[in-house]
């Protein structure tokens, strides 16, 4: 089983110090790197690079997604959204990564109405962003959103159905499926390469570590065994203490 871990759990700290902590984790053997504030310019910085490139950890590439929406109605917000997703193909390219995870975007205010306009464009831009990342040698994996008013892509079969038109793989996230009232039975997909994995109460999005939600784990990791899937298991958890009693809850499944 691949398991990996979101520097989201170490936000708060320098991501030398992070790469400490997961390198040192014999459980963990991919991090994955969200590239917005602090950590926007890391492409730019050849020393961290280098930091970067000296632990024996396999990375992906979470592309920014606070204040960014691909599917804006106003074309100089998603032009630039997708230029900055692009700088995420780029990095996962220095980094030796084949792995971006892209928000498919959201409704703003004013588009409310205007539903089918703006799902075109999100689905032209999510176009070029994957064609981008095909050109580099890079899966954009499109991520489902979490059942938040005006997000877009809660509906993983909306999400799955143009993944299909587009061909372009899946983030599957489990804690955002759970709040949309998907169950494990109905969540898994060919297109599926990547996964985020955390736990909630059903109704808000808010990555507990595994066990302590509602989430009925053990069917799901049964169900993507069976279904022999081999991408990663994406811990995204808001701590380390998280990771850890999630590394546990694995452990008493006999997971790893």
């Amino acid at each position: 089983m691949k398991i990996g871990a979101s520097v989201l759990a170490t936000k708060d700290i320098a991501i030398e110090r992070s790469l400490e902590y997961f390198d040192s984790n014999k459980y963990i053997d991919y991090v994955e790197i969200i590239q917005q504030y602090p950590y926007r310019e890391i492409d730019e910085d050849e020393k961290l690079i280098d930091t970067i490139n000296s632990y024996d950890l396999k990375y992906t590439i979470h592309a920014p997604f606070i204040d960014i929406n691909i599917a804006s109605l106003n074309s100089a917000v998603s032009n630039t959204s997708v230029s900055e997703i692009k700088r995420s193909v780029d990095l996962a390219n220095i980094i030796d990564s084949d792995i971006i995870v892209v928000h498919p975007g959201i409704i703003g205010f004013n588009g409310r109405g205007k539903e089918e306009l703006i799902y075109k464009i999100a689905e032209d831009k999510l176009k070029d962003i994957g064609d981008y990342a095909k050109d580099n040698g890079v899966n954009a994996c499109i991520e489902n959103l979490p059942n938040i008013i005006d997000f877009m892509y809660v509906d993983l079969n909306l999400l799955e159905k143009t993944l299909e038109k587009l061909k372009l793989p899946m983030t599957l996230d489990i804690g955002h499926a759970h709040t949309a009232g998907f169950t494990p039975d109905e969540i898994y997909f060919d297109s599926v390469k990547h996964i985020h994995v955390h736990d909630n109460n059903g109704r808000d999005d808010t990555h507990l570590a595994l066990g302590e939600g509602t989430f009925d784990l053990n069917r799901f990791f049964d169900i993507f065994a069976k279904n022999k899937y081999d991408g990663i298991y994406m811990l995204e958890l808001n701590s380390i203490d998280s990771i850890e009693k999630s590394i546990e809850f694995m452990k008493n499944l006999n997971l790893i």
